[in-house]
C-alpha cells in the first residue's frame, strides 16, 4: 500500500473520532469533554450539556449511507451521536482516555485524519488544464515506453539460495518445468507474471528483463525490494498506449498523486526528523 493510499484509509476508518481530538488540553482549562471543539453550525441535541451539532449530524450519515430527510434514519444517525458522545464522557470519567496507551492512539486517529484532510483538500484545489495534463501522458508514455514483456519468475528471501536457483534454472531444458519445482524447492513465490510494460515493474527487474533476450533467463539473481528474482523472459511486443480522450481521468488521477507525492517529499526536505537516543 502506497503512503497516499493508507492516509485515505485512515480517514475513513475514523470519521468522527470524538474524545481528545485535538485542540488545547481540555485540562488547563476546566473539566475535559468528549467533542472538543466549537460547533460548526446549529445544535441539534445535546448530552450531559455538550451539544452534537447537525453538521457531525450529516457527516455520521454519510459516512454510515443514511439519509437525513428520513425520520426513521435520523433517528438512527441520533442514537449512534448520542451512543459515541455517552461513551466517550464516560471513558473520560473512567480514566481511560488518560490512559497513555489510549492517549497515543487518539493522537494517532487525529493526525491520520489531519493528514488525510490535507491531502483530499489539495487535490481538490488542484486546477489542470487540458495541456498541462497531455504533457503528463507524454512523459507517462515515455516512461512507460512502446514494449510489453511477459515474464516468468521465482522470488527468494536469500541470496545463497537465489543464487542455486538461477544456476539450476539456467541449467533446466525447460524454465516452466523448473519453476512448477520452484516453491517446493525454497521460492517464496514462483509463477507465470504475465504481460507487463517497463513502467509496471520494479526498476532493477525492468532492466534486467530488457537485457534478456525472448526466452533468456538471468544468469544471476537480480535483487528488489521484495528479495531476489530468478525470471526469464518469455517474450516481447510492442505497446500501443490508448489515446489520451480514452484515458483522460487516469491521467489526471495519477497527475494528482504524482503532486501528492512531491508535496510530502518537500515537507519531509523542510522537516527536521531526527531519531532520539534511548534512555
Amino acid at each position: 500500500m502506497t503512503r497516499i493510499a493508507f492516509l485515505r484509509l485512515a480517514f475513513c476508518l475514523y470519521p468522527f473520532a470524538l474524545v481528545a481530538c485535538g485542540g488545547p488540553d481540555a485540562t488547563s482549562a476546566g473539566a475535559e469533554t468528549a467533542l472538543r471543539y466549537p460547533a460548526e453550525d446549529a445544535i441539534a441535541l445535546s448530552v450531559n450539556g455538550e451539544g452534537i451539532s447537525e453538521a457531525m449530524l450529516v457527516r455520521i450519515a454519510r459516512v454510515r449511507g443514511f439519509d437525513l430527510s428520513d425520520s426513521a434514519q435520523r433517528e438512527q444517525v441520533i442514537d449512534l451521536a448520542v451512543e459515541t458522545v455517552l461513551l466517550a464522557q464516560d471513558a473520560i470519567a473512567s480514566g481511560l482516555a488518560a490512559r497513555p496507551d489510549v492517549r497515543t492512539e487518539l493522537d494517532l486517529v487525529r493526525v491520520q485524519a489531519l493528514a488525510a484532510r490535507n491531502l483530499a483538500d489539495t487535490r481538490a484545489g488542484m486546477a489542470l488544464s487540458d495541456e498541462q495534463l497531455r504533457e503528463f501522458y507524454q512523459q507517462v508514455i515515455a516512461q512507460t515506453g512502446t514494449r510489453e514483456l511477459h515474464l516468468r519468475n521465482a522470488l527468494y528471501v536469500d541470496e545463497a539460495a537465489a543464487i542455486a536457483a538461477a544456476s539450476a534454472a539456467v541449467a533446466s531444458a525447460d524454465f516452466a518445468v523448473w519453476l512448477a519445482g520452484a516453491e517446493a524447492s525454497g521460492a517464496q513465490q514462483a509463477g507465470d507474471l504475465g504481460w507487463a510494460n517497463i513502467a509496471q515493474l520494479p526498476p532493477e527487474l525492468a532492466k534486467a528483463a530488457l537485457a534478456l533476450p525472448d526466452g533468456g533467463v538471468s544468469v544471476a539473481p537480480v535483487r528488489t525490494r521484495f528479495g531476489w528474482h530468478v525470471i526469464q523472459r518469455v517474450a516481447s511486443r510492442q505497446f500501443t498506449p490508448p489515446p489520451f480522450e480514452d484515458v483522460r481521468d487516469g491521467i489526471l488521477k495519477q497527475a494528482g498523486d504524482k503532486h501528492l507525492e512531491e508535496k510530502i517529499a518537500g515537507l519531509r526536505t523542510k522537516a527536521t526528523i531526527r531519531p532520539m537516543e534511548a534512555n
